[in-house]
């Protein structure tokens, strides 16, 4: 069993304030790295300890648009290829990848995630907590403007967390559970707050949350629209706004001109963002090899999420950049929550059902799987369910995984209640990373004598099927590290629509987790956790991949550190 724990105790990097009219000095801080210490023993476990102290000193800059002359360049049409097919721009409504690649480019959360995906300021400019610690008092930084030109408040802030609280979110199902009855409150344009029954701390985190977060739009289309609806437009304050959505084409976004940056150093999705590309295109094209052939003769300038198979041969071209995303994210096939012979309406599972979920489970060979994917340098077997590499990995449970036992899994099938029924999979026909899987899967269940049908659908279909969970049984799809990295974030009671909730203990485990105070206590609950949702089978977990998003060398100023993320980046041709 591995057990690392990391803590981290950083200065919080406090930024300046003034520019003279007519275009004076910009006054920023600057972190200075004094001293970094020390490395802890303890009898039981290792805990590494760092302590950076920081030092600020101020600096003169004769310009607020980072990074400094010479160094970046305005203009030109940045052209991705979307992983899949787009079927919605309101992320607040569908959690799915692809949605949320285009959207976090339309839309500002309150805080956001730095380089080390930890929350810092974005919208809110500062904020402090009640010393009862059940108020949280957010300031928003001043100029802020929406693409339709009204100024953002804090009526359009409360308005918009009003619509995302309720949603499917599992940072915001979990914070529900500690609200008060009126949980946002404005206070005045400038100022709201987060009121809690009891103190809580993962406010400031799920602020910042990019994957199904609360994506900040005007008050007058968040308090009209449910979230059960997607929004009919699609006005955020970012630096790019949409121009058009060919749906099934492609989005287009141009640059905000009346955006105005943050003045801090630009840290991945915080501080200042600037809009050096005139505008982003996401390009809807299904098949793989056109994809890259497109890359390879500079048709357009990123493929979001490439097929592994690949990898070398765009890794060969000097014209070509391509960056792996780690720790990763997580391959899966989830099992619909009220379909027999998986499950029920109720929600809780017969030991017949489990049964057949447990047989699943033990037929499936997760190497074969993975393998359909592509190079192994790209991949990883790993029972942790917060992922290897992490201070939440552990094998816990892990004689569940990877099982590749056929027989065993007859066995289990034969003491379930399955007759031979038909078992629909829905497996994406145009998504690199998960379209390979399905097909192994769909042979691997029907070694131990399940009846699958594999229907022929887009990604954009299949996600448009989840809320009518009668017309499936399973589908695949995968997990991204920075949505789902640890108990807060999955699993949850709600669960994404399709996939199984988490039952009556994980539930509890989760809140403790929530409410612990100590890194020892927080992974012995993980511990506990990962127990109960390899016994429940709650997801068949599949491997560790790291996504590569080959683009031109072109593309300055790029790195992947959760989803890629196009402000701040520039085009040298």
């Amino acid at each position: 069993m591995r057990h690392i724990g990391l803590v981290v105790v950083a200065a919080a990097l406090v930024a300046l304030l003034a520019v003279a009219c007519g275009g004076g000095e910009v006054i920023v801080t600057q972190e200075v790295v004094k001293q970094v210490t020390v490395v802890q023993e303890v009898p039981v476990e290792r805990e590494v300890v760092k302590t950076v102290v920081v030092e600020q000193t101020k600096i003169a800059i004769a310009t607020p648009t980072p990074p400094p002359a010479g160094q970046s360049k305005f203009g030109g049409t940045l052209r991705v290829v979307s992983q899949a097919s787009i079927a919605t721009l309101d992320s607040v409504w569908s959690p799915f990848y692809v949605v949320v690649a285009v959207a976090q480019h339309l839309y500002e959360t309150p805080l956001g995630w730095n380089t080390e995906l930890l929350p810092a300021p974005r919208m809110v400019d500062t904020w402090t907590v009640s010393t009862d610690g059940k108020i949280y008092t957010f300031n928003l930084r001043e100029g802020m403007t929406f693409h339709d030109g009204q100024a953002v408040t804090a009526r359009d802030v409360v308005a918009s967390l009003n619509r995302w609280l309720p949603g499917g979110s599992a940072a915001a199902g979990l914070m529900r559970g500690f609200t008060q009855e009126t949980p946002f409150v404005v206070v005045d344009d400038q100022t709201f707050e987060v009121r809690m029954n009891e103190p809580y701390g993962g406010v400031v985190a799920a602020l910042a949350k990019p994957h199904w977060g609360p994506f900040i739009i005007p008050e007058r289309l968040a308090a009209t629209t449910k979230v059960t609806e997607g929004t009919a437009e699609f006005i955020g304050s970012s630096p790019y706004k949409l121009e058009r959505w060919d749906q099934g084409d492609k989005v287009v976004l141009v640059r905000h001109e009346g955006y105005k940056p943050r003045t801090d150093k630009a840290d991945h999705m915080v501080g200042a963002a600037v809009s050096y590309l005139d505008g982003i295109t996401w390009l809807e094209i299904p098949d793989e090899e056109t994809k890259i052939a497109g890359l390879e003769t500079g048709e357009w300038d990123v493929v979001d999420g490439s097929a592994f198979d690949f990898f070398k041969r765009l890794s060969a071209n000097a014209e070509i950049v391509v960056p792996l995303y780690k720790p990763g994210h997580r391959s899966a096939m989830n099992i619909s929550p009220n379909n027999p012979p998986f499950g029920n309406e109720s929600l809780r599972l017969t030991p017949q059902q489990l049964n057949a979920r447990l047989a699943v489970q033990a037929a499936i060979d997760i190497e074969a799987v993975m393998f359909s994917l592509g190079d192994h340098d790209l991949w990883t077997l790993c029972p942790a369910i917060y992922y290897c590499g992490t201070p939440l990995e552990t094998n816990e449970a892990a004689e569940y995984y990877n099982q590749a036992n056929p027989e065993k899994g007859k066995q289990l099938l034969a003491k379930s209640d399955y007759k031979g029924e038909t078992v629909v999979l829905l497996n994406p026909t145009d998504y690199g990373t998960i379209t390979p899987t399905g097909v192994v899967l769909k042979q691997q269940m029907e070694a131990i004598g399940l009846n699958v049908e594999m229907p022929a659908l887009d990604w954009a279909t299949i996600v448009g099927k989840f809320a009518n969970t009668d017309e499936y049984h399973m589908f695949t799809d995968w997990y991204v590290h920075w949505c789902c990295a640890d108990p807060i974030e999955w699993p949850s009671r709600e669960g994404v629509p399709g996939r199984h909730p988490i039952n009556d203990e994980g539930v509890e485990l989760r809140v403790a987790y929530a409410q612990a105070q100590t890194q020892e206590e927080r992974f012995a609950l993980v511990e506990k956790l990962q127990r109960n949702m390899y016994e429940e089978v709650i997801s068949i977990l599949l491997g560790q991949f790291f996504s590569i998003y080959p683009h031109t060398a072109a593309l300055k100023n790029f790195e992947v550190k959760a989803i890629p993320y196009y402000v701040n980046t520039w085009l040298e041709r």
